[in-house]
């Protein structure tokens, strides 16, 4: 895996918490903090979850009735910025617009980040380089160095905080209400990284770019500490649940958004998938629309070993969607 050297200026800096109360056990079916039941609907953050883990915890997917009223949206804000909507058509269709895919590419939006580390003493507080490694990983990955598209997307690790709270580390759900007003700097383009102990069941889960507007201090992604770069969680430790959570952080749906029905997830050059992927299984095909299921591509569910790639529509998708809710 190649992994580029992301430009960054590093500051640590260490926060005191103010006291918070005892949280619950983990298993409790509707975190206090948590933003997976918003009045809105469909402003509820993505996840990434480990197979068979698709219980009472997951961050739910958005629905097709709920991605309709988002994409419906997005196409107004488009217009009235005066650029195109990305394309609606079925997944799976032959990507258009490849002028349009070089130009976006060849755009460099440099994200700036802030990475918050919240830990329990010792158990949890990542290295320096460690964090240096996950955004490098993201780099590699939205710059096409793994095997895909260039997204024309780089990150510039800006600042680390550190937050010695057992509550925070432990229940990242339940306090999320607590620790994200505190500790995020920057505005909608500003990406705030948080690592915590997610469970047995999280990888990682992240906010859509439409929920800002309405809860600026929630945005943001959180990361499994044991998902990143030669972490302890097996086949999911090379950093890729980052590059994922942030996919969705930039407006990408997962590729089995709406199964095989279209228009899936609104990206033209990625085929249609039923399901979530387990593993990497070979030549996996589930829907009737040309293409078999892209199993490598970031924004599904497979062993990181399996993923290595962004399509150029997908960058176009992301460029578009920050043009209108990060831009």
């Amino acid at each position: 895996m190649k992994l580029l050297v992301a430009a960054a200026v590093l500051v640590a800096a260490s926060i005191s918490p103010m006291s918070t109360p005892i949280a619950p056990a983990r298993a409790a079916p509707e975190p206090a903090g948590s933003t997976t039941g918003t009045p809105s609907g469909c402003a509820r953050p993505d996840a990434r979850i480990r197979p068979g883990a698709h219980g009472a915890r997951e961050r739910n997917e958005l629905t097709p009735a709920e991605a309709v009223d988002v994409e419906r949206e997005l196409n107004g804000l488009l217009a009235a910025l005066g650029t195109k909507a990305p394309a609606a058509g079925a997944s799976g269709a032959k990507a258009s617009g490849t002028g349009q895919q070089r130009r976006q590419a060849s755009i460099r939006r440099w994200i700036p980040v802030y990475f918050h580390v919240l830990h329990d003493g010792s158990r949890g507080n990542l290295p320096t380089a460690l964090i240096k490694r996950q955004i490098a990983t993201m780099n590699a990955a939205y710059g096409g160095g793994l095997g895909g598209a260039d997204t024309g997307f780089r990150f510039a690790l800006r600042r680390i905080t550190r937050s010695d709270n057992a509550d925070w580390y432990r229940y990242p759900e339940t306090y999320e209400n607590t620790y994200k007003p505190r500790l995020r700097r920057g505005g909608p383009g500003t990406l705030n990284l948080y690592s915590a102990d997610l469970g047995d069941e999280l990888l990682g889960w992240s906010t859509f770019p439409w929920l800002y507007k309405n809860e600026p201090k929630l945005d943001g992604v959180v990361l499994h500490i044991g998902s990143m770069p030669g972490g302890s969680i097996d086949n999911f430790n090379r950093g890729f649940s980052g590059v994922h959570e942030t996919g969705h952080w930039l407006g990408l749906y997962h590729v089995f958004q709406d199964g095989c029905a279209s228009p899936g997830d609104r990206v033209p050059d990625t085929p249609p998938a039923r399901e979530s992927t387990d593993g990497c299984p070979d030549g996996k095909d589930t829907c009737a629309a040309a293409g078999r299921d892209p199993v490598h591509n970031f924004m599904d569910y497979s062993f990181d070993a399996c993923m290595n790639n962004f399509t150029a529509g997908q960058g176009v998708r992301m460029h578009k969607v920050w043009s209108a809710y990060r831009g």
